[in-house]
């Protein structure tokens, strides 16, 4: 298998690959979609770009509404690089989410994205111990966790969206810090580090792809 970065968590993975991606971008647009509280804006101005946040629920005034199941707002700007951050496993309809997001991007724009990894090591054991994934459970649908973004389903929605993917990453790895404090947790951790042995891409809470629109 071809070696796989791996990052501690999403805004490290994202940072890193808004530097290496931002200069051969067709333009200095920066959309951050997801933007929350704007905690990606202050890295996205400091490398000269300009920062173009959406939401689909306003948590700061410099965000835009924009529902993915539509196209983007007439008036904002087409944008250079996407920064897309634990979203997709929120959409109802994640292949439109998709083909919007193109919509709204220049040709040679690129793609950040990170989502939950239902292959995760934690994600198969739950599967296993409880009959669901630990990130999909019932209780989850309060967070809207209603698509689960298996990577050969996330890679093809890519594809019929005019997306090359550039780049795949193990991202979130907290849990692996966790300390253990009692013979159940370590049992867990244990299996778990099982799980990843025998398949790497069990590693990350989550997964990160680059994807670049060529069509």
């Amino acid at each position: 298998m071809e070696k796989i970065e791996i990052y501690k968590n999403r805004s490290c993975f994202a940072s890193i690959m808004l530097n290496k991606y931002f200069y051969f971008a067709p333009n200095k647009i920066v959309s951050d979609i997801g933007a929350g509280f704007g905690h990606m804006k202050k890295e996205i101005e400091s490398i000269g770009a300009k920062w173009q946040p959406f939401d689909y629920v306003k948590k700061i005034d410099e965000s835009v509404i924009w529902n993915l199941n539509d196209k983007a707002p007439n008036n904002v700007e087409n944008a250079g690089i996407v920064i897309f951050l634990e979203v997709l496993e929120h959409l109802d309809n994640p292949l439109f989410g998709i083909q919007n997001i193109a919509t709204h991007m220049e040709k040679e724009g690129v793609l950040i994205l990170t989502t939950p990894n239902p292959q995760s090591s934690k994600n198969i054991l739950s599967l296993f111990l409880r009959g669901s994934l630990y990130a999909f459970q019932e209780k989850h649908i309060v967070e809207n966790h209603v698509f689960t973004p298996w990577k050969h389903v996330v890679y093809e929605f890519l594809k019929r969206s005019g997306f090359e993917v550039l780049e795949y990453a193990i991202v979130d790895m907290q849990y692996k810090d966790r300390k253990t404090t009692s013979i159940k947790d370590w049992l867990k951790y244990k299996v778990e580090s099982f799980i990843e042995y025998r398949n790497p891409l069990a590693k990350g809470m989550s997964y990160g792809i680059v994807a670049r629109k060529i069509s």
